[in-house]
């Protein structure tokens, strides 16, 4: 709407309150999506050689009570400015302190914009499974070589609970269980690693898929893998589908996803385009490598262009020995 505006009647009186919106309802320094923020940093970029705003000047002054460090004056304005960042609040300024920022524009004629943005973490351990439309479930297994007489080693899949211990060479399969309760595009899970392993995969892109999961393979073995029961967003969803254990292959009914997968240093990230409704599950191997203690934390996933629709899967603790 804004672009039009600008394009066809650039003195009209909607131009201001719909750019003061759009500015006013940023995330930080982006807005809700990728898409999103492209769009509108275009319809900005039309207004700014528009409405002249690069041409003017100002002078303000950011200052804060109570724990900030010093108070700073910075000048903005002209083509080759880029916005400032005003830092020196600390994260235990805002703990159990009420703390007033004022920004003043001493001098000058240009628009200033603003935005503040505050980020929290929480100490919950462990962490619980929790959604909204979607709900995911990480398991582990150990894969375990034996030897037979007419097909030579066969691997067998031992669960690997919260708090197992493995060996260093060892191979971890991981097996990724999503419930969809729509048909969704554009979902995005991000499986974060236990530090100690590394995904057997060398290169991004190579064929994985999601397969769909019979509505009559669902059975309930509460406790299975060591997940304990949800609490929080969706926490009936999310515990039933802790308590679902898969273990034939006669279980799926055949349907599979293309899935996109990255291998990056802390993660594996899996893009999906398509995902009907249904329960569906997905597999990769990891080897251990590192000994030590570590926690994997929770796998996250969401829809790209709707963040609301999001999910967590549990922590789970796994030591590595030589």
């Amino acid at each position: 709407m804004l672009r039009a505006l600008l394009a066809i009647d650039p003195q009209n009186k909607l131009i201001e309150p719909v750019t003061n919106w759009l500015v006013k309802n940023r995330r930080g320094a982006q807005w809700s999506n990728t898409r999103d923020t492209a769009i509108v940093v275009l319809t900005l970029n039309d207004y700014l050689q528009t409405s002249g705003e690069l041409q003017r000047r100002c002078e303000l002054r950011v200052a804060g009570k109570r724990k900030l460090s010093r108070n700073e004056t910075y000048h903005c304005g002209g083509c080759t400015r880029r916005s400032q960042q005003v830092r020196g609040f600390r994260a235990s300024s805002f703990v159990m302190v009420r703390m007033r920022i004022t920004i003043k524009r001493t001098s000058g004629t240009g628009a200033l914009y603003f935005s503040a943005q505050a980020k929290f973490f929480s100490l919950e351990e462990p962490i619980a499974a929790a959604g909204n439309e979607i709900f995911v479930r990480r398991q582990y297994f150990k894969l375990v070589n034996h030897a037979t007489l007419l097909k030579g080693f066969v691997s067998e899949r031992v669960p690997l609970n919260d708090g197992d211990t493995v060996k260093s060479g060892e191979r971890v399969e991981t097996v990724i269980t999503i419930e969809a309760k729509n048909n969704y595009e554009y979902l995005l899970f991000e499986d974060l690693k236990p530090g100690g392993l590394e995904a057997v995969q060398l290169r991004s892109g190579e064929n994985l898929y999601v397969k769909e999961l019979k509505s009559g393979a669902l059975k309930s073995t509460a406790g299975t893998a060591g997940v304990p029961p949800a609490s929080g967003t969706g926490s009936s969803s999310a515990s039933r589908l802790a308590s679902m254990n898969f273990t034939s292959a006669t279980d799926f009914t055949g349907r599979t996803r293309w899935v996109y997968q990255e291998l990056r240093d802390r993660k594996v990230a899996l893009f999906i385009d398509h995902l009907p409704e249904g329960v569906w599950q997905l597999s990769y191997e990891m080897r251990a490598e590192s000994p030590g203690a570590f926690h994997a934390l929770p796998v996250l996933g969401h829809a790209m262009y709707v963040p609301e629709i999001r999910t967590n899967g549990t922590e789970v603790r796994i030591k590595v020995v030589d």
